[in-house]
């Protein structure tokens, strides 16, 4: 419960705050960016531009179409059923002969039959009830009509009509979903050739009871031919607009289908706003967060995240995006993208810089839609940026590395090109594009970077190579105020350096921040020992309290002349924690010899706070050791070896580093670190012999 409730400590909950509002302005930015702000279409449909395409597009809803009309007009697969044809041929061949038969019957009995009449009736209802057994309806009129009130050449002419059209649709492939089609096409041929209504209804009447399903759908067949068909669209012959081709003219009125098409390239200019693209964004901004996530809990425990790198990461996104939101498509490569990765490297950190840089690119190529290559410049130029940002510590070398930035770019397209059979003439261009967007890049960032280090008092390797600079104001005041402070601090911190770089901390802090660590000396330096020389110590007049509060004065001195000439919070830490709250055992122990053991120890204590950081600690030891080591006068490495290993036992046993990390392998890789710088000191010297007498400076007398 107690962890739950540390997740909503105000600053959490500031950063919290930060990182949705920027989530939210870069989410507000890419949907904008994507979908016009104005109507291209009116209410009719109307285009009121020309409407090109800005892109590739690959119409998937179209070709789909394309392809299941293309698989639905697929004729099926079938089996064929050579004896139903045979048998449909056979039984209309019968039905004509029965009808040829009664025909001649009729013709014969006309003048032979008194009562010709009932005969006729006879011969008809026989007739009809012989039809009916074969399927086909009839009526007295037209029956009598057929075998009587034909003559031979109309019957003939009936016959081969129905005959013909008959076998021309019993001959093509008949199934159950065309059987009614071709009865269809069997009636609207007959239809002008029988022209009595009734004999065309018998037409068809004997058509629909003859004609047989000759064929059978093969369904498994069928099913895999329409699905090769439907691939072969989807595969090879796919609906692509091209870039820069005119979708609709102006004026022009749009039909279903473009409509549907500028809809799904976000062309239409609709107004209205769009909820679900805007949440589709921003959920993909928040997953682009997790290997952010990831890697911060995961990869970079030692590392402190504070709410200031948040706000400036954040403060750095929206800036690119604002570049971004203001560039057109057409000068996407001219966009100083890499500013993003060197700025994070140089003022986080530079592992952070890569992800961030990375998750950055695929945002910006989903917003411009743009292919794979474009992707890796992105992705492989920012960690190249973040690389170079972080090992350089002078701002003309920076400069420098924008010329390697954009070369790189450039020849990663190049190569991109190569790979793909690409014409080389067609990106130059472009390569001079990613160029320039590399040395802007680097440009804006050294704009950029002494406004960040101002308003987030940020120290930078630029800064701190700045400070060390020994014609700085403060640090020519020191040498003119408290030389020997001045030249105790030089040790300090080649000291503090060294073993800072051996433990992995920022060694450069370290020995600026051991330059600075004794400045509260400047407003009594007589007071301490390394800058008397021959004079008189004034604490041999004054009582130890009185000379505990002069001494321990010299931290909180430090931070106003810190405050005052504007030096990083990271360097006013180390004056003020490079002492932590040891005691001053000089004159705790003489307290100790006037008071006859009566002292509280406390009250001979510099106020603090301990170290909190592995610069801060590095710089105590090395304050230290070195005050220790040239108080010793001439001693062996052993005795120097003797004295580091005390200092670092006196302070650990006294709980001086319990706010910060440092392990006991730390300890003794800052002894050894110490011990390497302190090597020059013992080499062995020439003794060089007094010249003979006579010879003065060598010339003779």
């Amino acid at each position: 419960m107690k962890k739950f409730k540390q997740l909503f400590t105000k600053n959490n909950i500031f950063s919290a705050l930060i990182v949705f509002v920027t989530i939210a302005l870069l989410a507000f930015s890419a949907y904008f960016k994507m979908i016009p702000f104005n109507k291209t279409l009116d209410d009719n449909n109307t285009a009121l531009v020309n409407i090109y395409a800005p892109y590739d597009f690959y119409d998937e809803e179209g070709t789909i179409a394309l392809a299941d009309k293309t698989a639905d007009e697929m004729p099926p697969v079938l089996i064929q059923r050579y004896d139903t044809t045979f048998s449909a041929f056979e039984d209309l061949a019968l039905f004509f002969d029965y009808t040829d038969k009664y025909r001649a019957d009729i013709a014969l009995n006309q003048l032979q039959t008194a009562d010709f009449t009932t005969y006729l009736n006879g011969k008809v209802s026989s007739y009809i009830m012989m039809s009916g057994k074969k399927g086909i309806p009839m009526n007295s009129t037209t029956a009598t009509l057929l075998l009587f009130g034909y003559s031979d050449a109309r019957y003939a002419n009936f016959k081969s009509v129905v005959t013909s059209n008959f076998s021309s649709v019993q001959n093509k492939d008949v199934f159950e979903s065309n059987f009614d089609k071709l009865l269809d096409e069997y009636n609207e041929n007959t239809r002008y050739s029988i022209l009595e209504e009734n004999m065309n209804k018998l037409s068809r009447n004997i058509a629909n009871s003859f004609l047989r399903i000759n064929s059978v759908v093969n369904a498994e067949e069928t099913a895999v031919a329409k699905d090769a068909a439907k691939n072969n669209i989807i595969e090879n012959h796919e609906i692509v607009i091209e870039k820069d081709s005119l979708i609709i003219a102006k004026d022009e009125i749009a039909d279903e289908n473009t409509v549907r098409i500028l809809k799904s390239m976000d062309l239409s200019g609709t107004q209205q706003f769009n909820e679900r693209i805007f949440i589709g964004i921003t959920l993909l901004l928040l997953l682009l967060m997790v290997p952010v996530i990831v890697f911060r809990v995961l990869f970079s425990k030692n590392k402190k995240y504070t709410k200031r790198h948040i706000i400036v990461i954040c403060f750095l996104l929206i800036i690119l995006f604002a570049f971004v939101f203001l560039s057109p498509k057409d000068l996407m490569l001219y966009i100083p993208v890499f500013m993003l990765p060197i700025l994070i490297a140089i003022l986080v950190d530079e592992n952070m810089a890569v992800i961030v840089g990375a998750m950055s690119a695929i945002f910006l190529t989903f917003i411009y839609r743009a292919d794979i290559t474009y992707l890796a410049i992105l992705i492989s130029g920012g960690t190249l940026a973040a690389f170079f940002a972080k090992r350089i510590n002078v701002r003309l070398k920076l400069l420098m590395s924008g010329i390697v930035i954009g070369g790189f770019i450039a020849g990663l397209l190049l190569v991109s090109t190569l790979a793909i059979n690409g014409s080389v003439r067609s990106i130059i261009n472009d390569m001079l594009a990613l160029f320039v967007n590399g040395m802007v890049s680097v440009i804006l960032v050294l704009g950029l970077l002494p406004l960040f280090e101002s308003v987030f008092n940020i120290i930078t390797p630029f800064k701190l190579m700045e400070l060390a600079n020994p014609n700085r104001p403060l640090l020519k005041r020191l040498l003119m105020e408290a030389p020997g402070t001045y030249h105790h601090s030089l040790m300090v911190g080649n000291l503090s350096e060294e073993a800072a770089n051996e433990i992995g901390a920022n060694g450069l802090l370290a020995r600026v921040g051991a330059y600075y660590h004794d400045i509260g000396k400047m407003s009594r330096p007589i007071f301490y020992r390394e800058n008397q020389g021959l004079e008189e110590n004034p604490h041999n007049k004054m009582k130890p309290e009185l000379s505990k509060l002069v001494i321990t004065s010299h931290t909180k001195e430090g931070d106003e002349i810190a405050k005052k000439y504007k030096l990083p919070h990271a360097i006013r830490d180390i004056i003020n924690e490079h002492h932590g709250t040891t005691k001053v055992r000089f004159f705790y122990n003489k307290a100790l010899e006037l008071n006859g053991g009566e002292v509280n120890p406390d009250a001979f204590r510099y106020a603090g706070p301990k170290p909190r950081s592995k610069e801060s600690a590095v710089v105590m030891l090395a304050d230290s050791v070195e005050a220790t080591v040239r108080s010793r006068g001439d001693i062996s490495k052993g005795e120097v070896e003797g004295i580091i290993r005390k200092v670092i036992k006196d302070k650990l046993d006294d709980g001086q580093f319990a706010l910060c990390d440092l392990t006991l392998k730390d300890f003794d890789d800052i002894s050894n670190a110490f011990m390497r710088v302190f090597g020059g000191y013992f080499h062995k010297r020439i003794d060089y012999p007094e010249p003979p007498e006579g010879i003065a400076n060598g010339v003779e007398d």
